[in-house]
């Protein structure tokens, strides 16, 4: 899948578009193929790596985010293809 990730800490002209390995579901997690992500100040300074929680070189950065469930255990609430929004 394409994804935007950061590969150095160079404020956000270090996004990249690259192609990585598509996540699966584990557990009690609920899958979101995501069609729309929010860019917020708290993005900005984790590509600096400015932020009080910094991720490990290479990373998605994105906290908002709306799509729809791809695949969610059963009894969790959700169901595949509902429309959602997370942080």
């Amino acid at each position: 899948m394409r994804a935007a990730q950061v590969t150095h800490l160079n404020g956000p002209s270090s996004v990249e578009l690259n192609q990585v390995e598509a996540p699966t579901a584990r557990g009690t997690q609920v899958l979101i193929d995501v069609e729309f992500a929010g860019v917020c100040f708290p993005d900005v300074l984790l590509t600096r790596g400015e932020y009080q929680m910094k991720p490990g070189l290479p990373f998605i950065p994105g906290a908002e985010v709306a799509g729809m469930v791809a695949a969610a255990p059963a009894g969790s609430g959700f169901e595949v293809g509902q429309r959602v929004a997370a942080f």
